[in-house]
């Protein structure tokens, strides 16, 4: 029975070190860069485009098929992304991938984006527009070609997110978030220049992060 044990271990070991790259996809935490002036000109009807940045880490070196598959990660993503930068970097315990791009800023509940921000009226919360990180149609494409690499490479929908707000507005309101170290369950100020909110686990894994805020009085 030990012996059984250890064959089952070395063999778990083996097959983890051999899917170590970007473990199921999913960052460390993605920061999504916002103004009040982008979110009006989204919900009255443009399609502006934010800056966002993805870290993504893990231990363990990369040997050359692990290399290889960043690579082909990247292809893919270049396809269905617009992306600016792709670096991978060793660090101390493993390695480390980060990503820039640009994301879409829509007025729409679907798009074919991989990723987007939808904008749109609040149906719960009059005078109010929520703001959510969403995928589109893309994203189930995107999902199966990275997923023929390995299916340990298939994306998550949704990840740690940071959203920095630039502006200002009478009421942003973000629930459970993370302003300045502090948690609130729900966080309810103006914006009166910029605010960080952070979101993640729990519920933000299977919806998403987001927040409402009025663009116009």
């Amino acid at each position: 029975m030990k012996t059984s044990l250890a064959r089952y271990v070395r063999r778990a070991l083996i097959l983890g070190g051999a899917a170590i790259v970007l473990v199921a996809c999913k960052a460390d935490e993605v920061e999504v860069e916002l103004d009040v002036q982008q979110l009006q000109s989204a919900a009255d009807g443009a399609e502006v485009m934010a800056e966002f940045e993805a870290v993504f880490s893990n231990l363990g070196e990369l040997d050359n098929e692990q290399r290889a598959q960043v690579d082909a990660v990247r292809d893919i993503l270049e396809q269905y992304m617009a992306i600016d930068d792709f670096e991978l970097e060793t660090t101390d315990t493993g390695f480390e991938v980060t990503i820039e791009g640009e994301i879409p800023v829509i007025n729409a509940p679907r798009a074919d984006h991989a990723y987007f921000i939808a904008v749109s009226e609040s149906a719960s919360l009059p005078a109010y527009h929520r703001v959510a990180l969403q995928t589109g149609d893309d994203f189930t494409a995107m999902e199966g070609e990275m997923s023929a690499i390995s299916f340990m490479l298939s994306p998550d929908a949704h990840h740690p997110t940071k959203f920095r707000v630039d502006g200002e507005s009478s009421s942003l309101l973000a629930p459970a978030a993370e302003v300045d170290g502090r948690a609130y369950l729900l966080y309810d100020a103006p914006l009166e220049d910029r605010v960080r909110l952070i979101q993640k686990d729990g519920p933000f894994d299977r919806v998403g992060a987001g927040f409402f805020i009025r663009l116009a009085d």
